[in-house]
């Protein structure tokens, strides 16, 4: 095996790893909201990501960007960490789970129409149609909720949120051309956080009511879906192309019913997980193209 397949086939685990981790944070997200304010949860998630890189950074040593690259690492850390997660967090209290992963998932699409309308990434026929069968999935799985889906201000919160994170994705690809993964996910972060601050009151006294359940659901999303797969996530761009990793994205609300029926109880309806099938058939097909086309 030649060190380019080897490298490929670790980046493709670990695009998955992310997606299943980033399933399992709705759920997180959900357990927690009911005993924090929408902007403390995440000022608290993103005070745990921000301690947790920064002994790693001052392990490696490393420098801070370049002063050319500041702004783009300041919009990295407005768009992919601060408006993102306020719009999640503030949207998802009047929109239920179906429909915000439904809105949530128009991040692949707008992700590859913004790398196409630059010019930085070109899509297949092909590749579409089966970015199209993900998102027919993505619907059904939202429809098939029990709430079913809800559109108001909050959708518009949370569709604004997924177009920060397509912003967030194509920063985060050019600055690891330049710099190591690890490197500009801390640096995202600590922008991210300091804008989140404002957002949030009491953190002390909030800290202090939370349940022992409450801090393991914070924890984890500080630690793992924050901290872990940002950084997993920014080498993953490098080494696979924008087409094959957005795909693998609209996996992420399957994982997401699952773990809800696993630990919150919620059990999915059938078209749900018709739903859930079809999702998996359409990033089953982009991911079968990207091997054959050996990318």
């Amino acid at each position: 095996m030649s060190e380019a397949s080897y490298t490929r086939r670790w980046a493709t685990f670990a695009m998955f790893f992310n997606v299943v981790a980033w399933g399992m944070s709705w759920v997180n997200v959900r357990a927690v909201l009911p005993e924090v304010g929408a902007g403390q949860l995440g000022a608290l998630r993103y005070l745990i990501a921000s301690s947790v890189m920064l002994p790693i950074w001052l392990y490696r040593g490393r420098p801070m960007p370049a002063r050319g690259d500041w702004p783009k690492v300041a919009s990295l850390g407005l768009f992919g960490f601060c408006l993102y997660n306020l719009g999640i967090n503030y949207g998802e209290r009047t929109v239920n789970a179906g429909t915000g992963s439904m809105l949530i998932s128009c991040i692949p699409v707008l992700v590859i129409l913004l790398g196409v309308l630059t010019g930085r990434e070109r899509v297949g026929l092909l590749a579409w149609l089966g970015i199209g069968i993900s998102m027919t999935g993505v619907v059904l799985t939202a429809a098939g909720s029990e709430a079913g889906l809800t559109l108001n201000f909050g959708s518009f919160l949370i569709l604004g949120a997924a177009f920060c994170a397509a912003v967030q994705t194509l920063i985060s690809k050019a600055l690891t051309q330049r710099y190591a993964a690890v490197d500009v996910t801390t640096w995202a972060i600590w922008v991210g956080t300091l804008g989140l601050l404002p957002f949030s009151e009491d953190l002390i006294g909030t800290a202090g009511r939370l349940s022992g359940m409450g801090w393991i659901h914070l924890v984890f999303l500080g630690m793992v879906p924050a901290a872990l797969c940002y950084t997993i996530w920014s080498w993953v761009l490098v080494k696979l192309p924008i087409t094959t990793v957005m795909s693998a994205v609209y996996a992420i609300p399957v994982f997401s019913v699952l773990f809800g029926w696993m630990i919150l109880g919620e059990r999915p309806s059938a078209m749900t997980l018709v739903g859930g099938v079809v999702t998996l058939t359409g990033v089953a097909w982009v991911q079968s193209l990207a091997r054959k086309q050996k990318v």
